[in-house]
């Protein structure tokens, strides 16, 4: 019997032996389709869409929020990158003033004539990107915004979900000599400005809120 069983236990053995080695490249070659099968994804800006520019103003010694945006915000951004920063930096804005919209007309002319009027050559905020320090999922953005003919930086973070990136932040537009401007809104608004201390108050500080659709293709 010893004869007969040893036989069997070594051809039994050199069998599994060859099954299992079989298995190994099964494995090593499904592990090597799935590293060649992974998306690479490519942004670009959708030109076909428009961004979105919203704006929070405060007015009172409280600081009550006054909500709006503007109807048209062009935008232009180079080619398209698998790195969303890189497709970031190439965008350059511009905003006409006129286009303010708080969905209150009689204080939409205030903004447009005793607001922005008081600027110089402010017909149109203009502004570009300086430089991104980020990745595809959430970074700072800096630009350069013009505005009473003055240049300045503006520093916003970003978040990416899906093919929407929104930017936050806030400004001081006194950071762009605007205090005569400031005033003279303050002026023609008067009594809408006033809190419960009877204090007319228009406040420097804007918070910044854009939203710009992109377009993303992975294969």
């Amino acid at each position: 019997m010893k004869k007969i069983i040893i036989p069997v236990v070594i051809i039994a053995s050199a069998f599994l032996s060859s099954c299992g080695g079989e298995n190994h490249e099964a494995k090593e070659t499904e592990k090597n389709e799935t590293v060649n099968q992974e998306e690479i994804c490519f942004f670009e800006y959708d030109k076909e869409s428009s961004a979105t520019v919203k704006w929070t103003a405060f007015k009172t010694s409280d600081k009550v929020a006054v909500g709006g945006t503007f109807n048209t915000v062009l935008v232009k951004a180079g080619e398209k990158s698998t790195k969303l920063p890189e497709v970031l930096r190439t965008i350059t804005f511009t905003i006409p003033t006129k286009s303010t919209n708080t969905t209150n007309p009689d204080r939409d002319a205030k903004i447009v004539n005793s607001f922005f009027g008081n600027m110089l050559n402010t017909d149109l905020i203009l502004g570009h990107v300086k430089s991104v320090e980020g990745d595809n999922e959430s970074g700072t953005m800096t630009f350069y915004l013009m505005l009473n003919d003055i240049e300045k930086e503006v520093a916003l973070t970003y978040t990416a979900t899906d093919n929407i990136v929104k930017l936050t932040g806030e400004i001081d537009i006194n950071n762009w000599n605007a205090e005569t401007a400031l005033k003279e809104l303050n002026n023609v608004c008067g009594d809408l400005h006033k809190g419960a201390d009877g204090v007319s108050v228009t406040w420097p500080n804007v918070e910044l809120e854009i939203e710009a659709k992109l377009s993303k293709r992975c294969h």
